[in-house]
């Protein structure tokens, strides 16, 4: 009877073992953990994640074309969104090639109420030969490797197109759930033990958005508030100006920052300004420049449209120089990401 009674227990024991929910592997960077939407392929390990409370993702819906005659891809179907953001880097167990784990990712989006709006391998999904333009323009990963994350996307940058696949997805929200959105790149390693990373292995980003409007955080400063920060401090940091991701384009609702700006140049005639423009940590530093250049000089054209005089005003890009806030943080980054106005003053821009 006693050992009935343990026979029993062991079983017992082995189906609650058999039923636990599976735990991260202990291979998985600290701190990572599987995003909520997917599970993960068997056996992978989590060797990067980052995570944002906003954020946007693109999708491609439809194949990548490159145009040699113009040098540049041709216009391509896309949908984006915003919202919280989950990125995962994902190494494959050897043995597992990149057709396999595209066709258990398309299951697994299917299974859990996912739409595939777009999916392929190799050319079917872009023209290859051309600077991988699901890594570098769907993704934006057009960094080097000057930060944590740029190193996670080194391989997908250097990757063979012929054998990258991609998988684009979307589920509807019902009730009270938003939408949630879905992207998959999945490439075999050809950058030999980068991050630890033997070649010829599987790698997989996962990206997975929930879709939510955002907080406005900032209050509009308006054209007196800026006169008068700019008397006591020489500059006044503004927040009401937003960027496309990736991009130097303003957003529509960067309008009345801008007519507030106007505003100001109109009521001071002799103020002579530099528009500069600060980045985050997200990229290289030298990419961050050249953006933020890039954006310094959309806001000056976007009050050159109102009427004001290009000769009043100076564009300048100090990249992620000159932070307010850690960028350890999304609330840190938030604060670094800013257009300021700062008075010249009788210096000389040449």
């Amino acid at each position: 009877m006693p050992a009935l009674r343990q026979l029993t227990r062991l079983a017992v024991f082995a189906l609650t073992v058999l039923f636990l929910p599976i735990a991260a592997t202990a291979a998985d960077v600290a701190g990572s953990a599987d995003p909520p939407a997917l599970k993960r392929i068997t056996g992978a390990e989590i060797f990067f994640q980052s995570k944002a409370d906003y954020d946007r993702l693109t999708l491609a819906l439809g194949k990548l074309e490159w145009s040699g005659a113009e040098g540049k891809l041709k216009p391509w179907r896309q949908l984006a969104a915003e919202g919280k953001r989950t990125t995962t880097y994902y190494r494959i167990p050897a043995g597992m090639g990149v057709m396999e784990v595209l066709r258990n990712y398309e299951q697994e989006l299917r299974s859990k109420g996912f739409e595939v709006a777009f999916s392929g391998l190799g050319e079917a999904v872009e023209t290859v030969g051309y600077n991988n333009q699901i890594a570098r323009d769907v993704l934006g990963m057009r960094g080097t490797y000057g930060n944590p994350e740029e190193r996670a996307q080194w391989p997908f940058q250097n990757a063979a197109e012929a054998k990258a696949a991609y998988v684009a997805a979307r589920r509807a929200g019902t009730g009270d759930a938003s939408n949630t959105y879905a992207s998959v790149y999945i490439v075999e390693n050809t950058v030999d033990r980068w991050m630890g990373l033997p070649a010829a292995i599987t790698l997989v980003r996962l990206d997975v958005l929930e879709e939510a409007p955002r907080t406005q955080r900032m209050s509009l400063v308006r054209s007196d508030e800026m006169a008068r920060r700019i008397t006591a401090d020489g500059r006044v940091a503004l927040y009401g100006i937003q960027f496309d991701t990736d991009s130097a384009t303003i957003r529509p609702d960067s309008e009345a920052t801008i007519a507030e700006i106007a505003k100001l140049l109109q009521a001071t005639p002799d103020l002579k300004l530099l528009v500069v423009g600060h980045t985050d940590t997200q990229g290289s530093f030298s990419y961050n420049r050249t953006l933020s250049q890039r954006r310094a000089e959309s806001v000056v054209a976007a009050l050159g449209a109102k009427g004001i005089a290009a000769a009043r005003l100076f564009p300048v890009g100090v990249s992620f120089a000159a932070p307010v806030a850690s960028n350890a943080s999304e609330d840190g980054r938030a604060k670094n990401r800013r257009v300021e106005l700062v008075d010249v003053a009788g210096g000389r821009t040449d």
